[in-house]
């Protein structure tokens, strides 16, 4: 019996030993250390695997279940790597729901083949070793009746309780690191187990095991009613924003609204060919639409009048470290569920008569009379977009999947929508246009959401990919040696068989080649295809620009561009910007666009003491895509309860700032759902441990950081409540 009893244990020993080495390599390769702070509470939870799967009486069953598992966790060490080297990220839970667009999406670039091949050496490493214990093991011939036997079963019961027990003694004593009404909570350890809302620290603290058993409990956890109405009075005391706090508040009452998401894009985007940190060097040879829309067209007829002060707003100091899904929740929704997904509160189990989430942009403007819609240039599956978004409060969601024509039939084919085979952006403009911009215009106000897709990646030419084909000579050579062919829809060169050297570069391509071709050939041929994709965005704002002045309402409607992400395909925005591969922490690097077209600020004097010599309106705010909805619900006078939202209109002033070089700084918080909390000047992902940005250490300053950042954070932890138990009706948002 012994025997027995021992034979069993060296196969549980054998998972535990993998287990703590495949961690062990885990932390090695994240720069974590060795192993987590809480390595008990993450080695209870790899020993209630190890005494669950003991009880399987098969030896062979056994070694398959336990090399599965490691196998995974070697596949998930694999994982979190790669998406800590692309853009900072570690895997969580809602990614589940993107492994289509991850395998269509992988190119070369997100490949680490020497990662691949030590994981797998040191997996079967741990194969080999376990194979060698069931050859032993099975030398102890064990019948059920045995395994099943008196002895085992109390000894196996014995052990799961002790386990499970210590296990939540563990997670007792971390919950009992705060108290749960006082604001500590949310600086502590307790709020990292419950939420996992900084990915890197809650991972290095609790372990694999632990960090994914976290994110598991923590979904959609159901808070008793005394907690729910601590949280509707913390929302019912939320200050009302109105005229009074804003100069600006009403100057675009009842104006359309367009708010395009422009995917992946860089202020260099719109430049000419070299990178300007301070964006200087816009230009108007390749993207002549936006550049009006920040300099207006009059400024285009006569560049030496100094004395035009156009309607537009640029952010120079708009930031991102996001993804996708995370920065369009940020513009619509003013937030994003922590460890969790849109589809996991607003997906198929939601309850639309809940009225939850009408405190969105698209809620509050649809219940003001607006048509609301939500118009996407690729699948509106992704994301579970066409589960969540009408629960958001869209009236019309729209992707290339159900765009359709004047006669009702569906404009693309099945083929058309595979990952890569991408329309032309201005293209899919034409075909929208009656959903961006509704056909009732005239009997109601508008306001659309749009996200692109054209500067997306991988960098490089694809026959299927509308914009790579249409401009690719463009890009290089421009009007003097193309020509459009309106037939194909290309601009194709007009001497076919002409060799580089006989053609006229562009201004653009000319930088470029001169900037990076003798340090990295390769980069000047990933920004043609970039820009080619910035060139159909800019095709595609023209498109609505001209339907906007072809139903006369160009004066009546407010425009957003917004970046959601930095570049950070084949690391192009790190090689452009000049920063280490490697560099997850700096502010310039995730310095994104941000411009609004407004008509209500063509006379409005922003932060300039002479408006007689600005073109447009410049805004050097720390600011993100948490300020966009209560920046545009200013504009249009829209009140709105303050607490909803984690951001701040740009036309107030703070409360909270800190002085940089003589200049009185705005202490904006931005939090990172990839990890990490920033402010204009200063990083962390631990609340521990401070990276500096454009300035020396300062303890005042991280003291004022933290202030803001523990305010940032009870807001967080009263709107996972609010979105988890779908509380919004209860609020009286006075």
């Amino acid at each position: 019996m012994l025997k027995t009893v021992l034979s069993k244990l060296l196969m549980v020993l054998y998972f535990v030993c993998g287990a703590l080495i495949l961690e062990a390599v885990t932390f090695h390769i994240l720069g974590m250390g060795i192993m987590p702070e809480y390595f008990w509470y993450n080695f209870a939870i790899i020993m209630f695997l190890a005494i669950l799967i003991f009880i399987i009486p098969n030896f062979t069953a056994q070694y398959a279940v336990y090399t599965i598992i490691l196998g995974l966790q070697a596949i998930m060490i694999y994982v979190n790597y790669s998406l800590y080297m692309i853009y900072g990220d570690l895997f969580s839970i809602d990614m589940i729901r993107l492994l289509d667009e991850a395998g269509a999406a992988m190119t070369s670039n997100f490949i680490y083949f020497s990662v691949i091949l030590q994981l797998v050496l040191v997996y079967i490493a741990i194969v080999v070793v376990g194979f060698m214990m069931l050859k032993k093991c099975k030398k102890d011939k064990i019948k059920i009746r045995q395994h099943y036997s008196i002895f085992n079963v109390i000894l196996i019961l014995a052990l799961q309780c002790f386990v499970c027990t210590y296990y939540i003694d563990e997670r007792l004593y971390i919950n009992s690191l705060a108290d749960v009404d006082s604001s500590d909570y949310v600086s502590s350890d307790t709020f990292l187990m419950n939420t996992s809302f900084m990915k890197y620290s809650s991972y290095s603290k609790f372990g694999s095991y632990g960090y994914f058993t976290n994110l598991l409990l923590g979904m959609n956890d159901k808070i008793d009613e005394e907690i729910q109405k601590v949280t509707i009075d913390y929302f019912n005391s939320g200050e009302k924003y109105n005229y009074n706090d804003s100069e600006v508040f009403g100057v675009d009452a009842g104006n359309n609204i367009i708010v395009i998401m422009m995917e992946s894009l860089e202020w260099f985007c719109f430049g000419d060919g070299t990178y300007d940190p301070n964006y200087n060097n816009l230009s108007y040879e390749l993207t002549p639409n936006i550049y009006s829309l920040i300099y207006g067209e009059d400024y285009l007829i006569d560049s030496e009048n100094e004395n035009i002060y156009n309607d537009s707003l640029m952010a120079k100091n708009f930031f991102a470290k996001s993804k996708t899904n995370y920065s369009e929740a940020y513009a619509i929704l003013g937030n994003y569920p922590v460890g969790e997904g849109l589809t996991d509160i607003a997906g198929d189990s939601y309850d639309s008569s809940l009225n939850a989430f009408s405190y969105s942009m698209p809620g509050i403007l649809s219940n003001l009379g607006y048509n609301t819609s939500y118009v996407h240039s690729h699948k509106i599956g992704f994301y579970d977009r066409n589960k969540t978004h009408s629960n958001l409060g869209f009236e019309n969601v729209i992707g290339k999947d159900n765009v359709m024509d004047s006669e009702g039939n569906p404009v693309y084919t099945e083929d058309d929508l595979s990952w890569d085979h991408w329309d032309a952006e201005g293209d899919f403009a034409r075909n929208a246009i009656d959903y961006i911009i509704p056909t009732d215009y005239d009997e109601r106000p508008f306001y659309t959401f749009y996200l692109t897709v054209s500067t997306h990646g991988s960098y490089e030419y694809n026959e299927y990919e509308g914009d790579c084909v249409r401009y690719q000579n463009f890009v290089r050579w421009g009007e003097d040696d193309c020509v459009y062919n309106a037939t194909t829809g290309c601009w194709e060169l007009k001497n076919k068989d002409a060799e580089p050297a006989d053609l006229t570069p562009t201004e653009w391509y000319e930088n470029v080649l001169e900037n990076y071709y003798d340090t990295d050939p390769d980069l000047c041929e990933e920004l043609v295809y970039y820009q080619c994709g910035a060139m159909g965005l800019d095709e595609a704002i023209g498109v609505i620009v001209d339907k906007l002045n072809e139903y006369n309402i160009y004066d009546e409607t407010t425009i957003v561009l917004f970046s959601d992400h930095y570049s950070y395909y084949n690391k192009l925005s790190n090689r452009v910007k000049g920063f280490d591969d490697e560099d997850y922490s700096s502010i310039k690097l995730n310095t994104i666009p941000l411009i609004i077209s407004s008509p209500g600020l063509k006379n409005f004097n922003y932060t300039q003491t002479d408006p007689e010599d600005v073109v447009y309106i410049e805004n050097t705010r720390f600011c993100s895509a948490y300020d966009i909805i209560p920046t545009v619900f200013d504009l249009l006078g829209v009140s709105f309860n303050e607490n909803l939202y984690l951001g701040h209109s740009l036309f107030t002033a703070l409360d909270h700032s800190y002085q940089l070089d003589g200049e009185e700084v705005d202490m904006v918080v931005y939090y990172s759902n990839t990890g990490g909390l920033f402010c204009r000047n200063v990083y962390t992902y631990n609340m521990t441990d401070y990276v500096f940005d454009g300035m020396e250490e300062n303890q005042e300053i991280i003291d004022k950081f933290n202030a803001e950042i523990n305010n940032i954070l009870i807001k967080m932890n009263y709107i996972q409540i609010l979105n988890d138990n779908y509380l919004y009706n209860k609020i009286t948002n006075k």
